[in-house]
């Protein structure tokens, strides 16, 4: 095959999957506002989350540090319950102004409950 036609082709095959890709994430992905996102998911468990917004880009739990009970002054009891906290990673999805979106939105759920939101751009 010559070089020219092999170039042609790859160059047609990469525009075109990256135009499907492309058209696919933005038709499937809202844009909320600050507040507008605030009310739609405060409260909210895991599986309305999911069903609304689809899969995380990552997912993230705390760790418990070795020392940290030396650093709190007292070792929790064995019998107290123990909070389930999950972190979901969103980019793109809420707008500070017309023109921009915040490059990543955190989630934070404690036993399967929406707990907090944060809104960055690191």
């Amino acid at each position: 095959m010559k070089p020219l036609l092999k170039i042609t082709i790859a160059a047609i095959l990469i525009f075109s999957a990256n135009s499907t890709w492309a058209a696919t994430a933005t038709q499937s992905k809202k844009i909320y506002k600050e507040m507008e996102f605030i009310q739609v998911f405060k409260g909210k468990n895991q599986k309305f989350v999911l069903e609304t917004l689809g899969n995380p880009a990552r997912k993230q739990s705390p760790v418990k540090p070795n020392n940290a009970d030396g650093y709190v002054g007292k070792v929790a009891p064995s019998d107290a319950k123990v909070e389930v906290i999950e972190m979901w990673y969103y980019p793109n999805l809420v707008s500070y102004n017309s023109k921009q979106t915040f490059k990543q939105t955190e989630i934070t759920f404690i036993n399967d409950v929406v707990s907090n939101m944060t809104f960055v751009n690191k």
